[in-house]
């Protein structure tokens, strides 16, 4: 290995506890238990020497069952899959019986080889019915679900054997839609009411502070301030994904708040029994509920494992403990074959409470689990391959693994750029955008950044320079306030039982505050759910907005399709929106995408449980002339939004060692890791051109940063290219007209 770009002696690296060594150690024992039992195309095909070797003989066999039924498969099938894959993916394909982990570095055809997968098992003889593919967005399972259906149209047309199969059998979506579909689907073995509402993340907050508010739960007059609502929220929530007990949560990661743990642990009870006692579920829930029912309800259990006999986990390194814990229980019998898809070098959310020790240590659940690794690039040019493997020898724990590309052309390697500050780093990114524009599209780069506002400058500079860009990021269109107002009018009809829905319409009012929306909710929950004590004068003080909301919902509740109700409860709402909002024509726009949603849904809970489920994705906000229909666009994104895709050029801004890594993640071995996680899926999403861009300085309420980031510094040198343009600051300085002595 050359020398490294820059010298690192500058920068202080956390110690290592007792706790982190023990913990670096199990892990690392898991990974070269897992890494003893790698299978290659190379291991499957060769034929191993004649021995008496037990173990040898026990490979011989495995290695003969697949190659007879690989051979067999492949010999009849109208799809060439020896053709379509590289030879790693072919394995993976094929390899059908048992626990398999397939390691697929960045754009390696994760997707491709899943798609193939599911079309192999079904050829070799799987119903449609016995697969669940499991994924983290709809977006994903489906693109799968079609190609497969592409992959087999000639099959199933001429092949006899395959003719009348119903490919819409086979389970595919995010972990969330399938364990609603189980709850749902099995109410009745399980217990439970079948109509319960979704409260999404917004909704959640607003439950644990109307219950704060009936606890009497003063802010003002205590000492030490009582946490918000989303703070409390994210509390509950990461308590339960990561099996962190909320007490040692709060010792741990908020202390200024340890004095209110007795508090904070009452008020999670009560939430949690409000929610049962008003039939709703919030995202953990869906999730939280199946693994109870499939841990005590051995009957369940049994139905869903001899369901599903083939499971598929895609971006497995992004799965949280309840996620873990629903494959584990689904795959328990040795029957049932697993391969989870995923890359440990991109375990970068567990802000969102994933845990990166799954994938590591999945040997530990599955001793006799085989490894297959994907490591054959198709999205970037080797020089840029050089680079991400350079970051990736630094990542201290993961499966060993080195990209590479059959690309006759080495490409260039990436650049590093600095510059005196934000705005002239700014500057430099406009102007490589300028001067590579007549070889690319605008949509063709893309401009990552550790946080959002670390792209301040360049927007500012892009608008300057007449460059259209679109900001991935902002408010998501089902957390619009308007959105969720529609939203609550058509959970109340669906499940009046739904508090938190009527407690935000009814504050809408003018005069009706939280006691009494609480008075008037209670009553129409003591009434068997009806609307009647929307007529009571006692309850209403007579407001007639509110008695004709009682005939609105009556009108919506009498229409023949979901768009109609929801074109019913619009015409009642804009009214009020005119009212709250002086944007109210912009925001009106929004109903038109709800009224499109809506006639692809025949039920109310199918359109709420989608929406709730998978939003629709309008979080992109684009700034270029109004009056220019142009879609040509530069993207600027945070790192984290950026996962999954690719551009052909990108640009990694703000690389200051404070920034990136975070100046928060400096001292904490396990948060720096993530931290160098992020910046490796940041640079492993450029296909011909990657630069890397500091300022010389960034100074605010957080500190002095003026270091280039330790992730550049670490690097081999002969990876990198340096832009050795002059100093901005001399020549600004040339060009001043200020007298010398100032």
């Amino acid at each position: 290995m050359t020398d490294s770009l820059f010298s690192t002696r500058h920068y202080s690296y956390p110690t290592l506890d007792d706790t982190i060594r023990q913990k670096m150690v199990h892990l690392q024992q898991s990974i070269a238990k897992l890494e003893s039992n790698l299978i290659t195309p190379e291991s499957m095909d060769k034929r191993l020497s004649n021995t008496v070797d037990d173990e040898k003989v026990a490979d011989q066999k495995i290695a003969d069952k697949h190659l007879a039924s690989h051979n067999g498969v492949l010999a009849s099938s109208e799809v060439d899959y020896a053709a379509e894959l590289n030879p790693s993916q072919l394995l993976a394909a094929t390899t059908t019986e048992g626990k398999v982990l397939v390691i697929a570095g960045a754009g390696s055809g994760k997707t491709k080889t899943l798609t193939y997968r599911t079309s192999y098992l079904i050829e070799n003889g799987a119903s449609p019915s016995s697969i669940l593919l499991l994924t983290f967005t709809r977006k994903a399972a489906n693109e799968i679900k079609g190609r497969v259906k592409s992959l087999l149209a000639e099959s199933l047309a001429d092949n006899r054997a395959l003719s009348g199969l119903d490919l819409n059998a086979i389970t595919s979506g995010t972990f969330h839609s399938f364990c609603n579909m189980l709850l749902r689907r099995y109410s009745g073995l399980l217990g439970i009411n079948p109509k319960f509402t979704i409260l999404d993340t917004g909704d959640s907050e607003d439950a644990l502070d109307m219950i704060c508010k009936e606890q009497g739960i003063v802010r003002k007059n205590m000492k030490q301030a009582f946490p918000r609502k989303k703070t409390l929220q994210n509390l509950i929530s990461s308590s339960r994904n990561r099996h962190i007990l909320l007490r040692d949560l709060i010792e741990n990661d908020y202390p200024d708040i340890a004095i209110h743990i007795p508090l904070i642990e009452d008020l999670a009870m009560a939430y949690h029994k409000y929610k049962r006692a008003n039939h709703l579920y919030d995202f953990d829930d869906i999730i939280s509920q199946v693994v109870y029912h499939l841990k005590n309800n051995l009957q369940f259990r049994k139905l869903i494992q001899d369901t599903y006999r083939h499971v598929m986990v895609d971006e497995y390194q992004d799965t949280n403990i309840p996620q873990k814990q629903l494959i584990d229980y689904l795959c328990e019998p040795d029957n049932v074959s697993l391969m989870v898809v995923g890359d440990d070098n991109q375990s970068i959310y567990a802000f969102r409470g994933a845990n990166y020790e799954n994938i590591l240590l999945f040997a530990d659940g599955y001793p006799d689990a085989k490894l297959i690794k994907l490591e054959q690039n198709y999205r970037s040019t080797p020089a840029i391959l050089d680079y991400v493997n350079a970051l990736s020898e630094h990542i201290t724990l993961g499966y060993q693994k080195k990209l590479f590309s059959n690309l006759a052309i080495e490409g260039e390697k990436p650049t590093l750029c600095r510059r005196s500050n934000d705005k002239q780093e700014a500057v430099y990114i406009a102007d490589k955008i300028i001067e590579l524009k007549p070889e690319y599209d605008f949509n063709d780069f893309a401009v990552l950044s550790r946080t959002s506002f670390q792209s301040n400058e360049i927007q500012l500079q892009f608008m300057q320079r007449n460059i259209p860009f679109i900001v991935v990021g902002g408010i998501k269109f089902i957390e619009k306030r308007h959105i969720k107002d529609i939203l609550a009018l058509v959970k109340i009809l669906y499940n009046p039982n739904d508090t938190i829905a009527w407690h935000r319409i009814l504050t809408l009012f003018s005069g009706v505050g939280d006691v009494t929306a609480s008075k008037i909710t209670q009553a129409i929950t003591n009434s068997n759910d009806s609307l009647q004590p929307l007529l009571d004068p006692k309850l209403t003080k007579n407001k007639a907005p509110i008695n004709e909301l009682y005939h609105v919902l009556i009108k919506a509740q009498q229409q023949a399709t979901v768009a109609d109700i929801l074109q019913t409860l619009i015409d009642f709402y804009a009214p009020i929106l005119k009212t709250l909002e002086d944007n109210w024509r912009e925001r009106s726009e929004d109903f038109r995408v709800l009224i499109n949603l809506a006639q692809e849904h025949s039920s109310l809970d199918n359109f709420l449980e989608n929406l709730a489920l998978d939003p629709p994705n309008d979080s992109v906000a684009v700034m270029t002339n109004p009056e220019d229909k142009q879609t040509d666009a530069v993207t600027i994104s945070t790192i984290h939004s950026a996962k999954g895709l690719e551009w052909p050029v990108v640009f990694v801004n703000a690389l200051v060692d404070g920034l990136m890594p975070h100046h928060r993640s400096l001292h904490e071995f396990e948060a720096l890791e993530e931290e160098r996680k992020l910046f490796y899926v940041a640079c492993s999403r450029a296909k011909t051109h990657l630069y890397l861009t500091a300022p010389d300085y960034f100074s605010s309420f957080a500190g002095y940063f003026d270091k280039i980031s330790r992730f550049v510094s670490e690097v081999a040198t002969d990876t990198l290219q340096v832009d050795a343009a002059e100093s901005i600051r001399k020549s600004d300085e040339s060009q001043s007209n200020d007298p010398e002595w100032w």
